[in-house]
Order: structure tokens, then sequence, then C-alpha cells
């Protein structure tokens, strides 16, 4: 049986991602919604969204431990399954601001799908560059 050979992700790397991709989302939310001319209200849904998604991918993050060290073979589906569970968690958090707030429906869904693409972009080219790296040390 040939052993796995393990690897960590760098937490703060992904966290300071996360972050600037978040920072980068709101910002652009932000611009979009007064070059449209939408009402001001829609930049506070917005940034709340974006907040809430935030919160729940650092907390998502502290859960996944990527600083651990784990076989090179599960990295990829356990982050892939911390993604989808971050992401049904920001749906219930996009709910509660549409339900209990009373936020508007177009500009949580919008500012919903700009950060998560952002996120995942931002994850990905760390997750990339870290695997590039390790790939590069054991050959």
């Amino acid at each position: 049986i040939v052993n796995s050979p393990e690897i960590s992700l760098p937490f703060g790397r992904l966290a300071a991602a996360q972050s600037a991709a978040v920072v980068l989302a709101g910002l652009l939310w932000t611009s979009g919604v007064f070059i449209a001319g939408y009402p001001s209200e829609y930049i506070l849904w917005g940034l709340s969204e974006i907040g809430a998604i935030w919160v729940i991918s650092i907390g998502f993050l502290v859960l996944f431990s990527p600083s651990k060290s784990r076989p090179i073979a599960i990295i990829g589906s356990l982050w892939s399954a911390a993604s989808f569970g971050r992401f049904i968690a920001a749906l219930g958090a996009s709910s509660l601001l549409y339900y209990v707030a009373h936020f508007g429906l177009r500009p949580l869904l919008f500012s919903f799908l700009l950060t998560a693409v952002f996120l995942l972009v931002a994850e990905t080219k760390v997750i990339a560059a870290t695997l590039a790296k390790t790939s590069l040390n054991t050959e």
C-alpha cells in the first residue's frame, strides 16, 4: 500500500484571500448600486449579505482547520464538502435576511452570487498555489 503524502493548507493565506474577496465584492457591489442608480438601501442589503457570507466563510474555515496535515488525495474532497456546507449555510443566512429583515430578493441574490464567485476564485488560487508548491517539493 502506497501512502499518500500529507499536506496542510495555509490558514492565514486562506483567511486573507477570503477577506480580500469579500472586500472586493463589497466595493464592486457598492459601486454597481451607485452607477446603476438603484435605491441606497440596496447598499445596506447587499453589504449585509456579503458580511454574513464572510462570517460564515471564516467560521467554516476554522471548522475545517486547514493547517491540520491531511493526505493530499483527501484535501480536495474535504475542501469541496466544506465549500458546499458554507454555501448551504449562506443560503440559510440569505433566507433569514429575506424573511426576517425583509430585505429585497434581487439585491440579496446578486450580492450572494457575486461574493460566492469571488470567494471560490480566491480560495482556489491559494489552494492551487499550495498544491503546485507541494508538487515541486515532492518531485
